[in-house]
């Protein structure tokens, strides 16, 4: 994650160049899709304590990806279902465009600029409003400043997410959770802030990108017949794969986080560390290339 953080807003100007989480693709900015269900009114204003289905995704769909930042998530795949749904206690949290799932309110708004990019893209966020920022064809943002409590790329003025100029209404973390068909072949991307706690009972098919920052944590189940697995952590994340195949893993630390695989195979193998981070693979991981920087440690078990 590349992430600034500035003093309070009353800044003059702001420019900034922000290149993306190597080795995690980014996704397209927001936009409206008419296949994507809103959620009605009552359910923005009440905020129910329990998940409700507020959007849905079609299974055509080639992955999704969830940008979360302390949210409790479940991601399942049941047989009999032929879309994907997203439900949560907090509705009017989330914005859903296209494949991409993205957070945009908080039960406590953060005060203050910070800008970040991760594996769903790039953003600015300034006292709790969230802005989308467009990135050129090197994937980088340009001519970026943020004066007035504006945010303006090369000279035209952005508008917050949908959602995220409204305060959160829930109490307590928010809860996600996303039915996936037991079919889907797409891949999923992952990227978790602040203490995320995200369980993924299965998946099958596709690539796998988690990224976690913070203290946020992965626990996933059977991982199946993947192109490709990577876990990318910054700070003192866990993730935790208690079963993996596939032709590629990929496990980056930075920090002092750690990585669990339980039991697992894959073709061709990277894991890097730079810091006190652990990295622990059981199974049969082959041309495994290893590289530590730090006090950190990189063990595989047959």
């Amino acid at each position: 994650m590349s992430l600034l953080r500035l003093a309070p807003v009353g800044i003059s100007a702001l420019a900034i160049v922000l290149s993306t989480t190597a080795g995690l693709p980014l996704l397209p900015a927001q936009g409206s899709n008419p296949q994507i269900s809103a959620p009605s009114g009552s359910l923005v204003n009440d905020a129910p304590s329990a998940p409700v289905i507020f959007a849905k995704i079609p299974a055509s769909s080639e992955d999704i990806a969830l940008s979360v930042e302390t949210v409790k998530v479940k991601i399942r795949r049941l047989p009999g279902v032929n879309e994907i749904s997203i439900a949560s206690n907090c509705p009017s949290h989330w914005n859903v465009s296209g494949r991409v799932i993205r957070q945009v309110a908080l039960s406590t708004a953060s005060r203050g600029v910070s800008v970040r990019a991760d594996a769903t893209g790039a953003q600015a966020i300034v006292n709790g409003h969230i802005y989308q920022l467009p990135r050129d064809s090197d994937g980088a943002v340009h001519s970026l400043k943020i004066e007035s409590e504006q945010v303006i790329i090369n000279g035209n003025k952005l508008e917050p997410l949908k959602g995220s100029d409204v305060p959160g209404s829930c109490i307590g973390p928010d809860v996600l959770d996303v039915v996936v068909p037991d079919s889907y072949s797409g891949g999923l991307i992952v990227s978790c802030h602040g203490s995320s706690e995200v369980v993924i009972d299965s998946w099958s098919g596709g690539s796998v990108l988690l990224s976690l920052h913070d203290s946020s944590s992965v626990v996933a189940g059977k991982l199946n017949g993947l192109s490709k697995a990577v876990v990318d952590i910054d700070g003192l994340g866990k993730a935790e794969l208690k079963a993996v195949t596939t032709k590629a893993l990929v496990a980056n630390i930075n920090g002092g986080g750690a990585v669990k695989v339980l039991s697992g195979s894959s073709d061709l193998s990277n894991a890097t560390i730079s810091g006190s981070g652990t990295i622990v693979l059981k199974g049969k991981f082959k041309n495994l290339k290893k590289s530590i920087n730090g006090t950190g440690s990189i063990q595989l078990l047959e």
